[in-house]
């Protein structure tokens, strides 16, 4: 997310030298809480009540443009962190009453060249106040020319928090972690725990340490530490831990996992299960594993060469001095 300054505010891509295509300024209202130079939207509203919600568009090229206006429920994205312009689809078993709904807008506004527009986003709150807080965004997107056969997606994202009536610290549920599996994560051998925020509450400053134990052999233990974590109210997402060269062990485990944030600590313990059939196709497609492996055996063969080589050479000389003798 950008955030806003009295000035407007410019898009940029990869590639310095690429033209800008729009610009955009959120119009923050006086009554946002935090101050109206927070750069997003942070609102407390009363049920039934209405309020638009403008952002200026300028256009500096010499081509009209269409900017898409969408409205997207944040998620957290892998290993805790706040996602504005996801596609994929909300877990709506979690975020069963989305604040995306609240909103209303018209989906395409084309912007003259050398021209600016307003985009107007309509907030209906509901006539029951909810609790905790909703969070989105309204994103701005358009397509810009690179002067080749590929066109640049610009994107912004305006963040809009949806504050409602204050949720008791004795009603949180706090963080559940339901599964884990082992998978892939960027064709990294990993364990991926699912992690669930459940209540409507940003939880920020989050330390998740996990550790899990084999219950027979407890040498063999695997563990993860994620520090700074930002997760998004009502939703889930995934810990990964990358096993790098780590064999992966079939077995029964203990997870304890530990989690603390600036809104709670809290404690979870469970037993999961590796198979060896995940444990044998996540050890053979690990190439670090094969790689460490392949050196350990190629050690371990030396080693034993030597020692026949030594045991060879002590006989040989034994029997000679026998002879001597």
């Amino acid at each position: 997310m950008r955030q806003a300054t009295p000035q407007l505010v410019t898009a940029a891509t990869a590639d310095a030298k690429q033209k800008v295509t729009f610009m955009i300024y959120p119009e923050i209202p006086k009554d946002n809480l935090g101050g109206n130079k927070l750069g997003y939207f942070n609102l407390k509203l009363k049920p039934n009540a209405e309020k638009t919600l403008k952002i200026k568009v300028f256009n500096p090229t010499d081509k009209p443009i269409m900017v898409n206006v969408s409205a997207k429920d944040v998620q957290t994205a892998d290993d805790g962190r706040i996602d504005y312009l996801s596609d994929d689809p909300v877990a709506r078993e979690v975020l069963t009453d989305p604040g995306s709904q609240y909103l209303r807008f018209k989906p395409n506004v084309v912007v003259p060249p050398k021209a600016q527009k307003w985009v107007r986003a309509r907030i209906k709150m509901p006539a029951v106040s909810f609790k905790g807080k909703k969070a989105l965004a309204i994103n701005l997107a358009a397509m810009g020319p690179t002067g080749g056969s590929i066109n640049n997606r610009y994107v912004y994202a305006v963040g809009v928090t949806l504050n409602g009536r204050k949720l008791p610290r004795k009603e949180l549920h706090h963080l559940e972690m339901p599964t884990m599996q082992a998978g892939f994560v960027d064709k990294q051998p990993a364990l991926q725990f699912k992690v669930t925020n459940p209540d409507p509450v940003f939880l920020k400053k989050g330390h998740l340490s996990i550790k899990l134990t084999n219950q027979k052999l407890g040498f063999f233990n695997y563990k993860l530490d994620l520090k700074k974590m930002h997760i998004a109210p009502n939703s889930t997402f995934n810990a990964n831990l990358l096993l790098g060269g780590k064999r992966l062990v079939a077995g029964r485990y203990t997870m304890v996992a530990h989690f603390k944030s600036d809104q709670y600590q809290c404690q979870i313990k469970k037993t999961v299960q590796i198979t060896k059939t995940d444990a044998r196709y996540i050890n053979e497609h690990n190439p670090d594993y094969q790689k460490r492996r392949r050196i350990l055996l190629t050690a371990i063969t030396i080693c034993v060469l030597l020692v026949v080589i030594s045991i060879y050479d002590i006989r040989k000389h034994g029997s000679r001095d026998s002879k001597n003798d």
